[in-house]
């Protein structure tokens, strides 16, 4: 850390100078000395141990797949694809591969030490922002006002921080959120901001969390001096990461173009509002209930307003951004939480020496179990029907094989683009927009699958079950014929004409 950045200015109004000396943004007031050790540092390794528990679980995302397999053939060619290397409905399309630098590292750590050093990575990455979280919530001093703000965010973390490139951005985040809080320098902003352009496409929403807590700064009549600082060295960062990348300028307008292309995220359920069906989605909507109480009765400021209704309206149009907005709002939460509760965390009890010394061996057997379990989950995947296809030549390279979008996921990380073409994976930016709608057509219940086929120029069919395609495919009298099934698959081959 380069050290941390005074708040205050000459010029800011005596209130705000009266706030920023009782620590609101300067950091949490210096802890209560005495023997033994903080609760504060216990709940904290606890916290991270449930972290690195989740995080350690075995690889299974879909996007995930698709980057692992995009970091191979950098790694392997030297260069990063420009157009689609995997689809046959879309090849040679242009594409920016938007996390090309989280795509190196998965297939870096893969080649030196094999799947589970990505496991490794993901669990130690999701332990370290469990501990960032509860630092996060300092300025609330009590512990049940801590515990209150933490555990919603770090239960959505256990569904939501995945082995996707999303979860470096979140530690960068993160960061953003230390500088604004006055807990660390802004001129780490530049690397971070750098690095988070090349890594993920969610920066703006890092830009955006500044802007949310200097207007409420101003709004509150405050000079927005810190804010203004992190945001200047953040901009800085974000526009070398695209101008020192081997992608380019396409990285910084890439994000923006998407909201060009609305109508091909519509059937996405991430892109779609919350059902509230999800326990992510639960647990967001009991942070967003204790951030709505907290701010309404104890911290009406509107530095503490504008983030919270900001990122609660982006979140309640698109699921996706549920993740990003639980840790934005953490530093509203904490100022507005400060001395909740009779228990300060910050106390320190000689009994809690032997508990933290429990809770080191207890982090030691979390890792030991999460690590003997396999390297990946493939229970959603039609491993066995694409390994039968695959013998019966029916998926090689020249094939036509219409399966659903995680499954092209699956298969390009499986066999690569040398070996396998697919018709579709979740790379929806990249797809043009009739085939987002033939795709649509294929999950719609009653869609005209048939027309659909027949565009596709269709060599066969890998298909779920229990869904309208594959109750389609199971007549015959729509010219389709089941060569295969296992339990959740079937795989279907165009019917011989009949003479």
């Amino acid at each position: 850390m380069l050290g941390t950045v005074d708040a205050i200015d000459e010029r800011t109004t005596p209130e705000a100078a009266a706030e920023e000396r009782d620590g609101e943004h300067a950091g949490p007031p210096e802890a209560p000395v005495g023997p033994g050790v903080s609760i504060s540092s216990v709940v904290g390794l606890l916290l991270a141990i449930v972290g690195l528990r989740f995080g350690l679980d075995s690889l299974h995302d879909n996007s995930f797949f698709t980057h692992l397999a995009t970091g191979r053939l950098i790694l392997d060619s030297g260069s990063i694809p420009r157009v689609d290397p995997y689809s046959f409905s879309a090849h040679g399309h242009a594409w920016t591969v938007q996390s090309w630098g989280a795509s190196v590292i998965y297939a870096a750590i893969e080649r030196t030490v094999g799947l589970v050093g990505i496991r490794l990575l993901v669990g130690a990455i999701s332990a370290a922002l469990a501990v960032l979280v509860w630092k996060l919530t300092e300025p609330a001093e009590g512990l049940v006002g801590r515990l209150a703000i933490a555990v919603p965010v770090i239960a959505i973390g256990s569904g939501l921080w995945v082995e996707r490139p999303l979860i470096f951005s979140l530690l960068f985040l993160v960061g953003v959120l230390f500088a604004l809080e006055g807990r660390l320098d802004p001129r780490w902003m530049l690397p971070m901001l750098w690095l988070w352009v090349n890594v993920h496409g969610s920066f703006p929403l890092g830009l955006a969390a500044i802007v949310a807590y200097g207007l409420g700064r101003l709004l509150d009549r405050e000079r927005p001096t810190l804010e203004l600082r992190v945001f200047a060295w953040a901009a800085a960062g974000t526009v070398l990461g695209g101008v020192l990348s081997p992608v380019g300028i396409d990285l910084l307008t890439f994000p923006f173009q998407l909201l060009s292309r609305r109508e091909a995220f519509s059937q996405i359920v991430e892109w779609q509002p919350p059902t509230w069906g999800e326990p992510s989605e639960l647990f967001f909507a009991v942070q967003l209930a204790i951030a709505v109480g907290l701010i309404a009765l104890r911290g009406r400021r509107w530095r503490n307003v504008v983030p919270v209704l900001l990122f609660a309206g982006l979140s309640l149009q698109s699921t996706r951004n549920i993740v990003q907005a639980s840790l934005i709002m953490v530093p509203a939460m904490a100022v507005a939480a400060r001395g909740l509760g009779s228990i300060d965390a910050r106390a320190t009890l000689p009994v809690l020496r032997p508990i933290r010394m429990a809770l080191v061996a207890l982090a030691v057997v979390v890792a030991g179990i999460g690590l003997s379990r396999p390297d990946t989950n493939l229970v959603d995947y039609p491993v066995e029907s694409a390994a039968w296809m695959r013998s019966h030549g029916l998926l090689d390279r020249d094939d036509r094989v219409v399966s659903r979008d995680f499954v092209g996921n699956y298969l390009e990380v499986r066999y690569g683009p040398e070996r396998v073409q697919t018709y579709m994976d979740d790379r929806v930016d990249m797809f043009p927009l009739p085939v987002i709608a033939d795709y649509t057509t294929l999950i719609d219940p009653a869609g005209d699958y048939g027309a659909v086929l027949d565009r596709a120029g269709a060599t066969a069919v890998l298909w779920d079950r229990d869904s309208g395609l594959g109750d389609w495919l199971e007549d015959p009298a729509n010219g389709w014929r089941i060569v295969h099934r296992e339990r959740l698959w079937l795989v279907a081959v165009p019917a011989a004409p009949t003479s």
